[in-house]
C-alpha cells in the first residue's frame, strides 16, 4: 500500500510540475468533506470532452463534517506557483498543507483550541503572495491569520474575535484588504502587508430595494474586480408580495476607509432560481466587462442551478442572458474558457460546456461513492484568469 501511494504521489508531482510548463493543463480539487475521513481529490480536466480523469486522493488526516448549511464557503487553497495546497477540515477543526517539493505529501495539521469551524461557510483564503492563509471559523467566530512558511507549514500569526458568523472570504487581487462578514453585513479588513496581520476598516450592510423588505440582506459567495475595486455579493430577498425569494446581487466599493456605496440590484427571476449563493467572474467580467455566472441552491422546494449574467463595472450593471437547473444541487462553481465545474451536494461534481448563449451543456458527472461525503466545495488551478 505504500509503494502504491508513492507511485500516486510521484504521477501527481510530474503531472502538476507538466502543468506548471504548459498552462493548458488544468485541474480541479475538491474537499470531499467527508466525516469519516476526510481528503481532497485532484482530477485533470479534459477540456475538449469535458472528463475529469483523477490523478490523487489527498488525505487530509483530519474529518469534514459531512453536512453543511452555507454552501457558499470555499474550503481549500492553493498558491499561484502551486507550491502549496491547503485542505480545512471541518470537523477535526484543523488544515491540513501538502508541499509540491515533497510530491504533495502532508507537511503538517494546524489546530488551535480557539478555532473551531462550523456549518456556516468556513473558508480559506490565500494572499496573491501566497505568504499568508485567512481562515474562518464560524462555531467559534473567529479570523485567523496563518503565516506560510517556505516548505509549507504554517504557523499561527494572529486571531481576529468578535466577528460574528463569519463565513465566506476573499483578498483582494492587490493584497491589501481581506472581505468577510459578520452577521448580515460584509466587512473589510485592512492586510498588513509584512506580517499579514488584519486590521478592521468598516461594514457594509445591504439594506435598500429588495433587502429592505427583509430588514438587511447576508453576503454569502464574493467576488471581487481585477483592480480590487469593486466586491461583489451573492444573495436572496423576498419579492414585492414577501411570498418568495428573488436572487440579488449585492455591490460596494471597496475603500482605504472601508466599503462603500453598498448597493442591492434584483435579477430576473427565471426557471424557480431564486436562492443566490455564488459569483464567479469571468476573465471578461475580472476586467470590467463580461459574463459572470451565478450559483444557486435550493431551499422551499425551489430549483438549484446557474444563472448567467452580463456584468458591467463602469457603472455596476448586471442583467440575466440565461439560465440552466442542475440538479440536485449547487454548492462552489468555478469556470475556466468556456468549462464550468459545479460542486453538485453531497457528491457529485458536474462539468458542462458554456454554450454561446450562456447556457450549459452537460459534459460529465463524477460521483464520489465514499460513506461520508459532504461535498460542496471545489476550485480550479492552475488559476490562469
Amino acid at each position: 500500500m505504500k509503494k502504491f501511494d508513492t507511485v500516486l504521489q510521484l504521477a501527481v508531482s510530474l503531472l502538476w510540475l507538466c502543468a506548471s510548463a504548459a498552462a493548458s493543463s488544468e485541474y480541479v480539487i475538491a474537499n470531499n468533506n467527508n466525516s469519516v475521513a476526510n481528503s481532497a481529490t485532484i482530477y485533470k480536466v479534459n477540456s475538449r470532452t469535458g472528463r475529469l480523469a483523477k490523478v490523487s486522493t489527498l488525505h487530509t488526516g483530519g474529518q469534514g463534517l459531512g453536512v453543511e448549511l452555507d454552501l457558499s464557503g470555499v474550503e481549500q487553497a492553493v498558491s499561484r506557483d502551486m507550491r502549496c495546497l491547503f485542505v480545512l477540515d471541518t470537523k477535526s477543526s484543523d488544515i491540513a498543507a501538502f508541499s509540491k517539493a515533497t510530491g504533495y505529501k502532508r507537511v503538517g495539521s494546524y489546530f488551535d483550541s480557539n478555532l473551531i469551524s462550523g456549518v456556516s461557510g468556513d473558508s480559506l483564503a490565500l494572499s496573491p503572495s501566497g505568504k499568508f492563509l485567512y481562515a474562518s471559523y464560524t462555531y467559534t467566530d473567529r479570523l485567523a491569520v496563518w503565516g506560510v512558511n517556505a516548505d509549507c507549514t504554517l504557523g499561527l500569526t494572529a486571531i481576529t474575535p468578535g466577528v460574528t458568523v463569519t463565513g465566506p472570504l476573499a483578498v483582494t487581487p492587490n493584497g491589501a484588504h481581506l472581505l468577510s462578514r459578520s452577521g448580515g453585513y460584509a466587512v473589510e479588513f485592512a492586510i498588513d502587508p509584512v506580517t499579514g496581520n488584519l486590521t478592521y476598516i468598516g461594514a457594509g450592510i445591504f439594506e435598500t430595494g429588495a433587502c429592505a423588505r427583509q430588514q438587511a440582506c447576508i453576503p454569502y459567495g464574493i467576488a471581487i474586480t481585477g483592480d480590487s475595486r469593486v466586491a461583489i455579493f451573492a444573495s436572496y430577498a423576498p419579492d414585492v408580495r414577501r411570498e418568495h425569494m428573488i436572487p440579488v446581487m449585492l455591490t460596494a466599493a471597496i475603500t482605504s476607509k472601508g466599503l462603500a456605496d453598498p448597493k442591492v440590484r434584483s435579477l430576473t427571476l427565471e426557471k424557480d432560481l431564486r436562492f443566490n449563493i455564488f459569483p464567479f467572474l469571468s476573465s471578461a467580467a475580472y476586467e470590467g466587462s463580461g459574463t459572470v455566472y451565478l450559483g444557486v441552491t435550493t431551499g422551499g422546494g425551489s430549483t438549484p442551478g446557474i444563472l448567467t449574467a452580463d456584468f458591467t463595472e463602469k457603472p455596476v450593471h448586471f442583467a440575466v442572458t440565461n439560465s440552466t437547473v442542475v440538479q440536485p444541487q449547487v454548492g462552489n462553481i468555478a469556470v475556466t474558457g468556456n468549462i464550468m465545474v459545479i460542486a453538485e451536494y453531497p457528491n457529485q461534481i458536474g462539468v458542462f460546456r458554456i454554450q454561446k448563449s450562456g447556457s450549459l451543456k452537460l459534459l460529465s458527472t463524477t460521483t464520489i461513492d465514499e460513506q461520508g461525503e459532504g461535498l460542496f466545495s471545489l476550485s480550479i488551478f492552475p488559476n490562469t484568469r
